[in-house]
């Protein structure tokens, strides 16, 4: 069995934490890492957990981050500024999944659990969540779940079952463990169908993702513009080179078809992941040359620095949930070109802040590319402002945890 390594981070600056006079909540976040090439700084389960356990410290508290690791995904060494036990996920298997937890490990993730205790559990449509919530059961302590839109390609936006094995394996196995959460949040009112169909008596509450923190950060400066237009338009994607979950193939395919329609400007791609050279192929197999920049993985400063030259954000997701890169690009200015599927196809429409695929195919994208290249500088702007508008209103980490702690203690 793979040793335990608990990271003991210690806290956010005490000039942050804001001292409240409430009994402080012991949340356990437990994230069951799957076997993934992308590493954590590109997870975004691992960027949410981290977001709202560091809210909940400056609230008064107690959150700690326990990762369930298969002793065959060797990781990375975790980002240390938080509370983390790491933990190997080991017990028995069947047809190549991990279905349990052996005992030593289920009694180092409940060791000093009590009345005051919440196990937030971020997964779903993962075999072993039925008996680590049985587990919990056993020892009477709460949990509540948030799904992380695993169930997004299950049923699709028409309402229809897209996915009959995945249904019927979450209505046979999973729907027990959804029906006695304290709650299972979904980011976005069409989550929430997905999940409301698939477990009719799940407390489901539809509270979205986020990309600034009003009690850490304070407000977001607006955003100013610092690039001219002479190379425009710049399109840009960032996040995990997911092909088909993020649409990666009708996005290089729709700009393919924008530009040899006289299209201009560039599309430039940020990632992670080995199918980087797979979507390089597919740019040159169209014959887009110069046109397309794919680009490895990059964090933090020179993200944002290379971000600032694009004119547009683009998110043509099969399945996604609320996006963080996306809410990210809108805080600093980026209008978005999203899909349905994204989850902010309402907030952007109704804001102005961008555009909406109106199908997920290449000719949607190719159309919706037009309409963003033809934008004067001045309508830019305003498209710019209510990017970033849209985003300081729904995009706040501060609310967000104190309606999760408001949910620990139904």
């Amino acid at each position: 069995m793979a040793e335990n390594r608990l990271l003991d981070a210690g806290r956010p600056a005490a000039s942050h934490i804001r001292i409240a006079a409430r009994a402080s909540l012991d949340i356990r976040h437990v994230v069951i890492d799957d076997v993934t090439p992308h590493p954590s700084a590109a997870n975004g389960i691992h960027h949410v957990v981290r977001r709202i356990a560091r809210e909940q410290i400056a609230a008064g508290d107690d959150p700690r981050i326990i990762i369930l690791r298969r002793p065959d995904v060797a990781g990375e060494p975790e980002p240390i500024e938080l509370p983390t036990l790491i933990l190997p996920l080991d017990g028995p298997m069947l047809m190549g999944h991990i279905v349990g937890i052996v005992p030593q490990i289920m009694a180092a993730l409940t060791a000093g659990a009590g009345p005051e205790t919440i196990f937030h559990i971020h997964t779903a449509r993962q075999p072993v969540l039925p008996l680590l919530v049985r587990e919990l059961g056993r020892r009477g302590l709460a949990y509540g779940i948030t799904v992380h839109g695993r169930y997004s390609h299950v049923i699709d936006k028409a309402g229809r079952t897209a996915n009959w094995k995945s249904a019927l394996y979450v209505r046979l196995v999973e729907q027990r463990a959804l029906g006695k959460a304290r709650f299972v949040q979904a980011v976005s009112a069409a989550e929430a169908q997905v999940i409301r169909r698939l477990a009719p008596r799940a407390r489901i509450r539809v509270i979205p993702n986020a990309a600034y923190s009003s009690a850490l950060d304070g407000m977001p400066p607006a955003p100013r513009r610092r690039t001219s237009f002479a190379e425009f338009p710049t399109f840009g994607f960032c996040g995990r080179y997911a092909i088909v979950h993020k649409g990666l193939d009708l996005l290089i395919e729709g700009f393919a078809a924008y530009r040899h329609g006289g299209g201009q400007g560039r599309l430039v791609l940020i990632g992670t992941g080995p199918a980087r050279d797979v979507i390089s192929a597919m740019a040159n197999t169209f014959g887009l040359g110069d046109a397309v920049e794919i680009n490895g993985s990059c964090f933090g400063e020179e993200k944002r620095r290379r971000m600032a030259r694009w004119d547009y954000f683009v998110q043509p997701s099969r399945f996604d949930g609320v996006p963080i890169a996306a809410l990210e690009a809108a805080l600093s200015g980026l209008p978005l070109v999203v899909s349905t599927e994204t989850g902010l196809d309402a907030a952007v429409d109704a804001t102005g802040a961008g555009f909406v695929l109106s199908a997920l195919t290449p000719q949607a994208i190719a159309s919706s590319f037009s309409q963003a290249s033809a934008l004067s500088p001045e309508a830019w702007d305003t498209m710019a402002l209510a990017a970033y508008g849209m985003a300081v209103e729904i995009g706040d980490w501060t609310p967000i945890a104190a309606t999760l702690r408001g949910l620990y203690l139904a």
